[in-house]
């Protein structure tokens, strides 16, 4: 049945125990009462009939000389049995003749079943009461008949004392039932659920922690101490497996880490340049393509190089390379190391695009060749102070090897003993704005002095942790100086400092050109010193060439910054206005260089004086008049203001 199929093993074990105690308990107990019932009945049957015999074969002559008194003395001999009840002698005509009681019991006579059982069986148990009928003969013809009415009190106490006999043994049954389910459960069913929990915990969660207790020393025990032995082992086996999964995922994890962290793209690959197997730095590197993508496509075509040779070498022939530039068809290179794998048909390749790198590379060379070959000379100090670089063209210019300068701080080449240029005029000012610059005047290491345009900075350096460097520039004006001297001479007056003719031709023409077309005014003055002969032929010409001097210096304090005040020649002089707001302006002018150059003029105690007379034109931007142009009108301007008098100015009349 299938309950028994899915009962647990102490069903299994108790139940058929149980029930087959049980049934030989129930048939022994049964067969015991049955036949106890039936002896006791028997006993009772016989011994009143026994004794019902007798008493007939007294009561026969009564019987037959109808002597009742004698009968009843007879039967009085039923009083010594208590179970007989009633006795009734029934004569041959069925009469009653006499009868017998022992009891105020109220007996009921038998009912029509109870009757016939008695014709059957000569007598009849009832629900109360017994049943007896023994016939007797008096003579041949006559016969006679005795009913009797017995206690059933002795067959009911004989079930009584069956039943509790039945119950004391079923209690006792029941306990020495459960004392041996008891012992089953412990010398079986305990072991056996010991080494159930024990394996289901081993199999189903891996613990081996429960240890089930030898509880007998049968089979049984040997199979529990076997197994715990085996579970001994087993954890030892199961911890050093443990130990190695932990330790093979701990290294599983760290490879997934370095290979996930690692900024290269890792490519494995079979025999035919399949990808088999790729990190994320690969989508870094090639960002049009998915990652996912990468399975089961062609090396090369994820690459796509320019020249496949190299990579088909290392698929082909599993050939192991170091640090191989690869050129792609987006001008991309690609720096290769390729190393075969423990399974001989696989390649590992490690790719690093190079492009940048190789770009700072050329870059880094031509910076260096650039600062080799420089003209100007380049000093640069760490954050300590210390030189660090020198180039050649510093040795050049002033003469010092970088052996001389390595051990001199960078504030102590600047105290004065090296370079003149105040220390704290360049630290302080690179210190608060990162930089310094200008021209100074400078000893080589022989003594001879260099014009030189220094340029400092203070340079923050990201990428080494925020430390700083000083770079100087040394640019040897030499050259400079003298070709600014030449231009100088070649456009400045050497007498006044003042721009000469050709610097005033060159200025104005600049200026025509440059406002040619656009909407404004500029305004030259021609100025001549009225007296200025007679103080030459009265005082020398070195009195008129200071006399010239002074009024040169007055004439640049009279215009502004963006004006030009020229010596044309002799004591002649133009102020070039640019722009003119308005007349006015020119007059206003015209009156301060008037009162000006009137101011007296002191040389070597005597006090000089001399006048002018200015002559002022004004032209548009768009005129289209030339400096010529302006010359002659301007100057025909001053002479009709000398003819009005020396001291005046006039304006061109159109």
């Amino acid at each position: 049945m299938k309950w028994i199929e899915n009962a647990s093993l102490r069903q299994r074990l108790s139940l058929p125990i149980i029930i087959f105690a049980l049934s030989l308990f129930v048939m022994f107990h049964g067969y015991n009462y049955v036949s106890t019932y039936k002896t006791e009945k028997d006993n009772l049957i016989n011994r009143i009939k026994i004794l019902s015999i007798g008493v007939s074969i007294n009561l026969k002559p009564a019987l037959i000389l109808g002597d009742k008194a004698t009968a009843s003395k007879i039967l009085d001999a039923f009083s010594a049995d208590e179970a007989i009840l009633q006795a009734v002698v029934m004569d041959n005509d069925g009469q009653i003749f006499i009868e017998y009681k022992n009891t105020t019991q109220l007996s009921h006579a038998p009912n029509a079943e109870l009757k016939q059982q008695m014709l059957i069986d000569g007598y009849a148990i009832g629900d109360h009461f017994i049943y007896v009928s023994i016939p007797f003969a008096l003579n041949p013809q006559e016969t006679a008949q005795m009913n009797l009415i017995v206690s059933k009190d002795i067959l009911d106490e004989t079930r009584d004392t069956a039943l509790k006999m039945f119950i004391f043994m079923l209690l006792l049954f029941v306990i020495c039932g459960y004392f041996i389910i008891c012992k089953i459960q412990k010398w079986v069913i305990t072991p056996v659920s010991s080494l159930n929990h024990a394996m289901q915990g081993i199999i189903t969660r891996g613990v081996f922690d429960e240890r089930p207790q030898v509880v007998t020393h049968d089979e049984l025990g040997d199979l529990t101490a076997s197994f715990n032995k085996m579970t001994s082992k087993l954890e030892e086996r199961q911890k050093q497996l443990s130990y190695v999964l932990k330790k093979v995922e701990h290294e599983r994890d760290f490879g997934e880490q370095i290979i996930t962290a690692v900024q290269h793209a890792l490519f494995v690959i079979d025999k035919k340049g399949l990808i088999i197997l790729s990190n994320e730095a690969s989508k870094v590197m090639f960002p049009s393509l998915s990652i996912n993508l990468f399975e089961s496509r062609n090396l090369l075509d994820v690459i796509q190089p320019s020249n496949e040779e190299d990579l088909l070498e290392i698929i082909d022939n599993r050939k192991e390379v170091d640090d191989l530039l690869i050129q792609t068809c987006d001008s991309k290179t690609l720096q290769i190391t390729s190393r075969v794998l423990s399974n001989q048909n696989q390649v590992l390749l490690s790719m690093v695009d190079v492009t940048e790198a190789l770009r700072s590379r050329t870059q880094q060379k031509l910076a260096a060749n650039v600062f080799k070959n420089s003209q100007d000379g380049v000093l640069i100090y760490d954050a300590d102070g210390k030189l660090t670089l020198m180039n050649p063209a510093f040795t050049d210019i002033f003469g010092y090897q970088m052996s001389e300068l390595s051990n001199i701080p960078m504030l102590t080449l600047f105290d004065g003993h090296h370079f003149t240029t105040s220390t704290s005029l360049i630290t302080e000012s690179i210190q608060r704005f990162g930089q310094w610059h200008g021209e100074v005047l400078e000893k080589d290491k022989y003594g001879a002095e260099l014009p030189l345009y220094v340029k400092a900075s203070k340079i923050i350096d990201t990428e080494q942790y925020g430390q700083n460097s000083y770079i100087f520039i040394f640019t040897n004006l030499s050259d400079v100086k003298e070709k600014e001297r030449l231009d100088h001479l070649a456009h400045h007056d050497v007498l006044t400092g003042l721009p000469n003719r050709a610097k005033f031709y060159q200025a104005a023409n600049d200026t025509i050109l440059l406002k040619e077309g656009s909407i404004g005014q500029m305004g030259l003055c021609y100025l001549d010193l009225d007296g200025f002969k007679q103080i030459n032929d009265t005082y020398g010409h070195d009195a008129g060439d200071e006399v010239l001097r002074v009024v040169a210096k007055r004439l640049e304090h009279a215009v502004r910054a963006n004006d030009l005040a020229s010596r044309l020649a002799g004591d002649e002089f133009v102020l070039f206005i640019n722009p003119v707001a308005n007349r006015e302006q020119l007059i206003e002018l015209a009156d301060r260089v008037i009162f000006s150059i009137q101011a007296p003029i002191t040389y070597k105690g005597t006090l000089l004086s001399v006048n002018v007379s200015i002559g002022i034109t004004i032209a548009d931007y768009n005129d289209g008049k030339d400096v010529d142009a302006l010359l002659k009108e301007s100057d025909k301007a001053m002479y009709e203001a000398k003819l009005t008098g020396k001291g005046k100015y006039m304006f061109h009349k159109i």
